[in-house]
């Protein structure tokens, strides 16, 4: 069976990085025999630069805190941009790129995940206005090329640490949110260290077929975000309680004999009970993994 890999947010309720709150998590990862974690940046898309040297200590102490519990961080998520029309050489958003990787990298990490359709700041709801903005700039294969170009640079600098990016599927009509558009996109890029992070959730919302693409992928499938919902809206449950084929699922992993962790991100559980919603969660996985390896065992109804 595979590592689990847990999703923490280091953020306490203040909006502040937390060391306390890190070390409970850890600990309750520990007491689940689990070994490896993975997180997000929580900083605002162009944070101040002032706050570095911070940024570096608060890096360096959740890494010495993870070796306290023999603990790894198998993927970073990167919250940031792709795409910046307020300045065409796009040195704002490659320099936030580059931030991210000399800081996090300090966690130890091996896997960098980027949304390929985030342009500059304001989130979501910001996308379609910049992309509209940059049609008018330069035109649909411009801004397209300029896209793939920032990707390869990202991956190009990540492969100095390293470490490898995979660039996750969205949903809902978001740009490059399907399937054939991101594996377009991943080899227009044409790295070594530039491949896919499957998100089951968002590929659910799209009613994308998860055998065939898992297969499609292959060896370029470099992370896995592990959730469900129930076909209709992005709930972040966890695996079992929506409408994803979980078995089938592990078996296609399994028949491209996929190497990295069952990385969770998940958000809900109905159990006020952190601990012990994440151990059924965990326990509801590993039962699946089974039934996917082994088959059912059925008995006889007495």
């Amino acid at each position: 069976m595979r590592e689990c890999s847990l999703h923490f947010d280091f953020m306490n309720e203040q909006k502040q990085l937390d060391l306390d709150k890190a070390r409970e998590l850890f600990g309750i990862a520990q007491k689940l025999g689990i070994h490896t974690y993975n997180t997000y940046g929580n900083a605002a898309v162009y944070p101040d630069p002032a706050d570095d040297e911070k940024d570096h200590q608060f890096a360096r102490e959740i890494r010495q805190l993870a070796d306290q519990f023999q603990m790894s961080c198998s993927s970073f998520h990167f919250i940031g941009s792709v795409l910046d029309v307020e300045q065409p050489d796009q040195q704002r958003i490659r320099h936030v790129m580059q931030r991210s990787l000399q800081i996090n990298s300090q966690l130890g990490t091996h896997v960098f995940v980027a949304h390929p359709g985030t342009f500059s700041d304001g989130g979501f709801k910001q996308n379609k206005v910049v992309h509209r903005q940059a049609l008018q700039q330069w035109g649909a294969e411009k801004t397209h090329q300029i896209i793939v170009e920032n990707l390869r640079w990202f991956g190009q600098q990540a492969a100095h640490y390293g470490i490898r990016l995979a660039i996750e599927n969205i949903y809902g009509g978001r740009f490059y949110s399907q399937i054939d558009e991101l594996i377009q996109l991943v080899e227009e890029v044409d790295l070594d260290n530039v491949g896919w992070c499957l998100d089951v959730g968002h590929a659910n919302v799209d009613g994308v077929d998860l055998v065939q693409t898992v297969h499609r992928m292959k060896e370029k499938l470099f992370e896995l975000h592990l959730h469900d919902n129930n076909g209709q809206k992005d709930q972040h449950l966890p695996a079992g309680f929506g409408t994803v084929d979980w078995i089938a699922f592990i078996q296609a992993l399994n028949d491209i004999q996929y190497p990295g962790p069952a990385t969770f991100e998940f958000f809900r559980w109905p159990l006020a009970d952190r601990e012990k919603g994440i151990t059924r969660a965990v326990e509801l996985w590993r039962t699946m993994e089974w039934v996917a390896e082994n088959g059912y065992w059925t008995l006889d109804w007495f």
